[in-house]
């Protein structure tokens, strides 16, 4: 396994108004962008560090100062994608006193457009750029943990008494959504129109409401 490399110590200077941190996460995250085009066109397993480098106009030391090795870098993207997933989708929550349904909705169409705006961000996600690893699987899983989290949340927001397995029902609605999310991306090749879109969203909606009905 590949160590990581220490920068520089050139903390004191200040390069077009950057000081060392901020060019470093600067690289970091031009790194990641490029490594969100190459994974989801050439895939997990054929993207190399070279390459991804190479478009990047970054260094091989600077990749290394970030990131052990290619699987710790898909890692750090997958986050950085499920973070801005759950960002819009917490943004998304109605701050006024509303019906149940309005803020299903609201959610589901939030986490819609989320994995579906930017087609990359969904292969990604979905863990469909080929070669995953058994660490990159794991994280997918906890990820979807986290968001069934949120789903009990939003339901105790009810006042409603919830059944002793909410959280199991809670993580199968969200295998659910993906479900339906990956289902249309693959339909349409990861590239669909608003009207499907607003047609998923639907889907999505009318699913959670009627899980939430068998629950009363």
């Amino acid at each position: 396994m590949a160590r990581m490399t220490k920068p520089p110590d050139d903390t004191g200077r200040v390069i077009l108004g950057l000081d060392a941190a901020e060019r470093a996460e600067r690289r970091r995250q031009l790194l990641l962008d490029t490594a969100l085009e190459m994974f989801a066109t050439a895939g997990f397993a054929g993207t190399t560090i070279e390459a991804l480098c190479q478009t990047a106009l970054v260094g091989n030391k600077a990749f290394y100062e970030h990131f052990r090795n290619k699987e710790e870098c898909y890692v750090a993207l997958l986050q950085r994608c499920t973070e801005r997933t759950f960002t819009r989708v917490v943004e998304a929550i109605p701050h006024d006193d509303v019906d149940e349904e309005t803020t299903t909705r609201a959610l589901v169409g939030a986490l819609a457009h989320a994995l579906t705006d930017d087609p990359r961000v969904s292969i990604v996600t979905f863990g469909v750029a080929g070669g995953i690893t058994v660490r990159i699987d794991k994280l997918r899983r906890e990820n979807r943990r986290g968001a069934s989290s949120l789903v009990v949340s939003t339901w105790e927001r009810s006042g409603d008494d919830l059944p002793e397995n909410v959280g199991a029902i809670a993580l199968a609605v969200i295998g659910g959504l993906f479900g339906l999310i990956g289902d249309e991306l693959d339909r349409v090749d990861y590239r669909p129109d608003p009207s499907a879109v607003d047609e998923l969203i639907t889907n999505m909606g009318d699913f959670v409401l009627a899980v939430r009905r068998g629950m009363h």
